[in-house]
């Protein structure tokens, strides 16, 4: 199968061989594609026009991690702790999302590609959740070393996608400080940490699974999080 990973753009400073607005992927979603013998197909970001054929070329998309998307998308002004944003990538991500359901093929979501699945079908986040979200929630954006350590636990909703590679549990990594707001209308929750944030969403067609944190980091130590990957790789096989 070929597994569509959409990129990311250096919105950094360039380097040598990584020049402003280059396409870039961590080399764990590569690595995780490939062990399970899949082609990593790439999908650059260009014009949304695009989307529907370059997803007619893959089986199954990833739509991974990144910097906060425009509030505008949302009908909200950035607020001050909002990072920033890159419109063509949004734009682009957005049409993936959608054609890749057009065309009844899955989409994984992670971390910034969860958030993107709610707002490309009209939901809405917390520009930061520190500021925004009722209550006092924890500790979501975790750097240094622990960015890639399991921080809190998620509890899952049992009978869902999530829960067949999960269970009903799990430990995970956490460097967010968005989250779900108002849940886009073709989707539900099914995972929450402690304090009440929202940390996986699923739709009804069983094509759309977003989770919060970031599984790339996990699957090489962790086999649920593999499995969290093998049972996306499996239903895009149906």
């Amino acid at each position: 199968m070929r597994i569509g990973i959409t990129a990311n753009v250096n919105l950094g400073a360039p380097n040598l061989y990584c020049q402003p607005l280059a396409n870039c992927l961590p080399k764990t979603f590569i690595d995780v594609v490939t062990k399970h013998q899949h082609i990593p197909v790439i999908l650059p970001v260009v014009k949304p026009e695009l989307a529907p054929e370059l997803v007619e070329m893959v089986d199954a998309v990833i739509i991974p991690g990144g910097q906060d998307i425009d509030p505008e998308f949302f009908n909200e002004s950035p607020q001050e702790e909002t990072t920033a944003s890159y419109e063509p990538h949004d734009e682009f991500e957005f049409a993936v999302a959608k054609a890749a359901l057009d065309q009844h093929k899955p989409v994984l979501g992670i971390c910034r590609g969860y958030q993107l699945l709610n707002v490309a079908f009209g939901g809405s986040l917390y520009q930061d959740l520190p500021t925004e979200f009722p209550g006092h929630p924890q500790i979501h954006e975790q750097r240094g070393k622990l960015a890639k350590a399991e921080v809190h636990e998620v509890k899952v909703e049992p009978g869902t996608q999530l829960s067949q590679a999960l269970g009903t549990q799990t430990g995970v990594n956490s460097r967010h400080h968005q989250g779900l707001n108002r849940i886009a209308p073709n989707l539900h929750v099914v995972a929450e940490a402690a304090d009440g944030v929202p940390e996986a969403v699923e739709d009804d067609s069983g094509l759309l699974l977003g989770v919060q944190w970031h599984p790339e980091d996990l699957w090489q130590t962790d086999v649920s999080q593999e499995q969290l990957f093998t049972t996306f790789f499996q239903r895009a096989d149906l």
